[in-house]
């Protein structure tokens, strides 16, 4: 495996790829660099609702404080749960943390790899047997038992691509090790 990665140009699907590849680089010459700490800090508001907050984190051997404000996320539960239905819940949450990763995945390893996308939308469905969360059944799991994902991409890439480009993605390692998870691929 290089140490260095390769660029064809310098922004690629709206990723500054330099920017990119002297980050890995600098990780492939220093493990320490690559080391990471992000925080997530919730409160409970009420009722179902909470939020979290989300600023600054450890990243490239330094504490980074350039963002200004902190970053804000809410979640509830639907009112069919006994929530108020101001927000995602937190199981919806991980299926956006899932589609999100992957996406941001896969358009950046194309991006350094000079694969154009047109388009790329990602979907995920979590089936669960919510007895384990009310208490109802030891025998069940409390989170989801299987995830499907859907991904439609219009690229000149392939499948085989798009699935070597997914297996960097942080949030599918934390999801694919954990419970079984379906890939579905279509190329337009």
């Amino acid at each position: 495996m290089s140490k260095v990665a390769e660029t064809l140009e310098y922004i690629v699907n709206g990723i500054d790829t330099n920017r990119v590849v002297e980050l890995a680089t600098s990780m492939a010459q220093d493990d320490n660099f690559g080391q990471f700490r992000f925080r997530a800090n919730n409160h409970w508001i009420d009722g179902s609702r909470s939020q979290t907050s989300i600023k600054d984190f450890f990243a490239g051997g330094g504490e980074r404080t350039e963002r200004t404000h902190k970053l804000v996320v809410d979640a509830d539960q639907p009112v069919y749960l006994g929530g108020q239905n101001t927000a995602p819940n937190a199981v919806e949450h991980y299926l956006h943390a899932l589609v999100s990763c992957l996406s941001t995945t896969i358009v950046a390893h194309a991006s350094v790899r000079g694969i154009p996308l047109k388009s790329l939308r990602i979907g995920a469905e979590g089936g669960m047997d919510a007895r384990g969360f009310f208490g109802v059944s030891d025998d069940v799991n409390r989170g989801y038992e299987m995830v499907s994902v859907d991904i439609q991409a219009n690229t000149a890439a392939s499948e085989e691509i798009l699935l070597e480009l997914i297996r960097y993605s942080p949030v599918y390692e934390l999801v694919a090790k954990a419970i079984p998870v379906e890939m579905n691929i279509s190329i337009e």
